[in-house]
C-alpha cells in the first residue's frame, strides 16, 4: 500500500471547504493551531480522523483501502461516497434501466402478438 500524508490530503479538502481555520478548529473541537499541526501529520488518529471526515463532509479513509469492511460501515453509517461510488451507482442505475426498457418492449410485442392472434380467431 502507498504510503499517504494524510495531513496534505485533509489540507487539501479543507482549502477547497472555505472554512476559516478557527472555524474548523472549532468544528473539530481543537485550537486553531492544532490544526496546522494536523496538516503536517503523515498519520493520524482514526477518532479525529472520522471527526474531520464528518466536518469536511469528506471520506479520508478511502485513500488507505477503499475495500476495507469498515470503510463500507462508515460509508453506512455516516454517508461518505465517492466519486468512483456514485459512478458505480449511476451505471448499475443506466443497466438496470436498460433491462427494465428491455422487458418492457418485450412486455408489449407480446400484447400486439397476442391482440393480432386473437383477431384473427375472431
Amino acid at each position: 500500500m502507498p504510503k499517504i500524508h494524510i495531513g496534505k490530503k485533509i489540507k487539501e479538502v479543507w482549502k477547497k471547504s472555505r472554512l476559516r481555520g478557527t472555524e474548523f478548529a472549532s468544528l473539530i473541537n481543537r485550537d486553531r493551531q492544532v490544526i496546522y499541526d494536523i496538516f503536517k501529520r503523515e498519520s493520524i488518529d482514526t477518532e479525529l480522523l472520522q471527526q474531520i471526515s464528518k466536518v469536511l463532509n469528506h471520506d479520508f479513509f478511502s485513500y488507505y483501502n477503499s475495500g476495507s469492511p469498515l470503510l463500507k460501515e462508515s460509508k453506512e453509517k455516516y454517508g461518505f461516497v465517492t466519486q468512483q461510488d456514485l459512478n458505480e451507482i449511476l451505471n448499475s442505475l443506466q443497466q438496470l434501466t436498460n433491462a427494465v426498457e428491455k422487458i418492457q418492449a418485450h412486455v408489449f410485442h407480446k400484447k400486439e402478438v397476442t391482440k393480432k392472434a386473437y383477431k384473427k380467431k375472431n
